[in-house]
């Protein structure tokens, strides 16, 4: 039985490392975000998209914004977009 309960959670942890997402930044300019259609996506979806200083991160969180991610589900792994010393952040219109 003890054995049993030692592969369960064994399995349990590879599984639990497996599923977790990943976090790194994505370093942009400018113009990245029309160029590669990341703007036009989110404001399809209602998202009013906006620059921020890290140090203004959690004010805007509390006016409803929140940081966008660029995702990639075959890597596991999600993508802040940041541009020098600011990060950008999202806020669904209507909220």
């Amino acid at each position: 039985m003890i054995e049993f309960l030692g592969l369960a959670y064994e399995f349990a942890k590879d599984l639990g490392k497996w599923l977790s997402w990943k976090e790194e930044d994505k370093v942009v300019d400018r113009a990245w975000l029309e160029k590669s259609g990341f703007q036009e996506h989110y404001k399809s979806q209602g998202y009013k998209l906006r620059w921020s200083t890290f140090e203004k991160v959690e004010s805007h969180k509390l006016s409803g914004y929140e940081i966008i991610y660029e995702i990639d589900k075959t890597k596991r792994l999600r993508r802040r977009i940041v541009r020098r010393d600011v990060i950008l952040m999202g806020k669904k219109e209507g909220k």
